[in-house]
């Protein structure tokens, strides 16, 4: 089945032409990348406000601020529909890509996959389908048309053991199932004591954190995750600025009233140069006529 995302900025500091590019390298991504891997097929476009979205649309927003200093939530609407919203943060384009790419592969929040738990003695558990949590950081992005986007793993990420030349993230740095890169987490629900935990990483160091029992009227898995993972997110924002790219910026938005306008790059000089030529031929072929 055919999916569609719709990208909408509610914040002043991103337009439409910013928006449109980052959106033709999420969907890149999706069709060249993502989407063989996970058999998914999904349009996604931008779009001016709101209300020029077409009914059918599952909607990522991108605003000044979310609650807690999150940079990114998954919701549902009154309809059942997944929407996602994405703060305004330092690489807010891995953040973007992120959420779609979670959403196309679980929109409502509550795949899982069983598995024998990596907290000693735990048992089984139900580990959550977040395909860009573990490898989230920016530092693992990579870049489509010049625009950052998230890392993801595959679906052989879950096996039960690590086998050769099989890939398990598409950026080929998560190495083996189950395994979590500097900066990401892994969650669980644990079904014997409905506790969700995670494993987080940090470096070298390695931390398996009890996020509590599970509320039976829990929104989904997978918004409770997003909501105790704030302290996560700065990993997204952090690490990921690289020269010559488009978006890309030092700065976090959250701690500034204003965006600067950013430098042109190499990138943009090219795309300026190849429009001239464009309409230099478009005027030859009027002159001709």
């Amino acid at each position: 089945m055919l999916l569609h995302i719709a990208l909408v900025s509610i914040t002043k500091e991103v337009t439409l032409a910013h928006l449109a590019s980052v959106s033709a390298a999420i969907q890149k991504q999706i069709s060249r990348d993502f989407g063989p891997m996970w058999n998914v097929e999904a349009t996604v476009d931008a779009f001016d406000k709101l209300e020029d979205v077409p009914i059918g649309y599952w909607h990522v927003l991108l605003q000044d601020e979310l609650p807690n200093g999150a940079a990114g939530l998954h919701k549902r609407d009154d309809n059942k529909q997944p929407f996602a919203l994405v703060a305004l943060t330092t690489n807010w384009p891995v953040f973007m890509s992120h959420e779609v790419l979670e959403m196309l592969v679980d929109p409502q929040g509550t795949l899982t996959r069983a598995g024998n738990s990596l907290k000693s003695g735990q048992g089984r558990v139900e580990y959550l389908i977040e395909v860009c949590d573990p490898c989230q950081a920016s530092k693992f992005a990579y870049a489509v048309n010049s625009v950052m986007v998230s890392d993801f793993y595959t679906p052989q990420y879950f096996d039960p053991v690590k086998s050769s030349g099989v890939r398990y993230s598409f950026s080929g740095q998560v190495r083996g199932p189950r395994e979590v890169l500097d900066g990401g987490y892994l969650s669980w629900f644990d079904p014997q004591t409905r506790h969700l935990f995670q494993l987080q990483v940090d470096g070298k160091k390695k931390t398996i954190a009890d996020r509590g029992e599970v509320p039976f009227a829990a929104e989904s898995l997978r918004a409770l995750s997003d909501r105790v993972s704030a302290d996560r997110r700065d990993s997204v924002i952090k690490g990921g600025s690289r020269a010559g790219l488009r978006l890309n910026a030092e700065t976090d938005y959250r701690k500034r009233a204003r965006v600067e306008k950013p430098k042109l790059t190499a990138v943009d000089h090219a795309q300026v140069a190849h429009a001239r030529n464009l309409w230099a031929q478009l005027e030859r072929i009027a002159a001709a006529e």
